[in-house]
């Protein structure tokens, strides 16, 4: 079956035998097609002429896919851009789909998959579906997106023919599906799944109501459930191994840890990623408690002013939490029952420097 009246398609990426394979695939199907190899070139292309998709890579030199992405979308809000992400890689993709990216593509990538998403995202023509996959955006970071955005919209994950839907409207999760379970107890389980497609659609109203509470209690009872023979967040403790992340950071995390009244530290870069932690528990948990820190940050900034060195405290659950904000990455530090949030932040200030 070939394309529908010559629609137009832009191609970036810094790779010159990537952009060539796209064009000459996209091209045997009918589609118009330009390539660019950087997003100086790209911008320029997109402003002066009509395209109707651009599939572009995330890292390059000069204007990365980010930078393109939101440069389109400033141009032409409405504009359909699909990301071509690394296989599993999470790295910057939370960012693009706040940017309004309608989808993500793993790399390498086969004709088959390339052609079908590219029709897929034409003949939808509304802007309004995500599709991609959680290894590359999880669960977490979706709900987390969604509800701090406050949208009405139906998530659906599809794994090894299973389908579960969640739905969302006014800042929280109110219904969810997977099978026979219902409520949080399907939230529960999708939270345990590391792959899977996923479409996001937006302006999906909720059927019902079965879940009242919060998103952010919502993801830390699902943590707690991950692994009934793992600690609970609620008792999270130094792990007895090097902290992860780069020695520098690891070091911060180590020091931080070790400030009287810290139960436990994660440094959390802006798009989501862990930096370096000293938690107990399973990757997924520490995720979530990601997730949780982005989320409280963003909560705090306004009242607060979040800058480096200032500080609030959150409740996660039954912990507290007291986040700070430096040049690159928060700082959650998990509190003790009888810690004192003011002088662990004037300890933590103090190491910081």
């Amino acid at each position: 079956m070939k394309a529908m009246a010559q629609k137009r398609v832009l191609v970036v990426d810094d790779e010159p035998n990537v952009v060539k394979t796209c064009k000459r695939i996209l091209e045997l199907e009918g589609f118009a097609v330009e390539g660019a190899t950087d997003g100086t070139k790209a911008i320029k292309l997109y402003r002066s002429e009509d395209f109707d998709l651009v599939v572009t890579d995330l890292k390059m030199p000069g204007m990365d896919g980010l930078k393109l992405l939101a440069a389109i979308r400033e141009h032409n809000p409405r504009a359909s851009v699909a990301i071509l992400t690394a296989y599993g890689t999470k790295e910057n993709v939370v960012e693009a789909l706040q940017l309004g990216a309608c989808e993500f593509l793993e790399k390498p990538l086969d004709a088959k998959t390339l052609v079908a998403a590219v029709r897929r995202i034409l003949e939808s023509n509304s802007g309004a579906v995500v599709q991609g996959n959680l290894r590359n955006l999880s669960l977490p970071n979706i709900i987390q997106i969604n509800c701090a955005e406050r949208n009405a919209a139906l998530l659906r994950i599809r794994q090894g023919g299973r389908e579960g839907k969640v739905f969302f409207a006014e800042g929280n999760v109110v219904h969810a599906t997977l099978a026979k379970k219902t409520g949080a107890d399907a939230v529960y389980e999708l939270l345990t799944w590391e792959d899977g497609e996923f479409e996001l659609q937006m302006g999906i109203s909720s059927p019902k109501q079965t879940i009242k509470a919060s998103w952010s209690g919502l993801l830390l009872e699902g943590a707690r459930r991950m692994d009934e023979g793992m600690a609970r967040l609620a008792d999270l403790q130094l792990v007895a191994e090097e902290a992860t992340g780069d020695e520098v950071a690891a070091g911060v995390a180590s020091t931080l840890k070790k400030i009287s009244g810290v139960t436990g530290v994660v440094l959390v870069a802006h798009d989501g990623s862990i930096v370096a932690h000293n938690l107990k528990g399973e990757p997924g948990n520490k995720g979530t408690v990601a997730v949780l820190v982005l989320g409280a940050a963003g909560q705090l900034s306004k009242p607060l002013s979040l800058g480096s060195f200032n500080w609030g405290a959150v409740a996660v659950g039954r912990e507290r939490m007291l986040l700070m904000e430096r040049p690159d990455y928060f700082v959650g530090l998990l509190l003790g029952q009888k810690a004192s949030a003011a002088k662990v932040a004037a300890s933590a200030k103090e190491a910081l420097q």
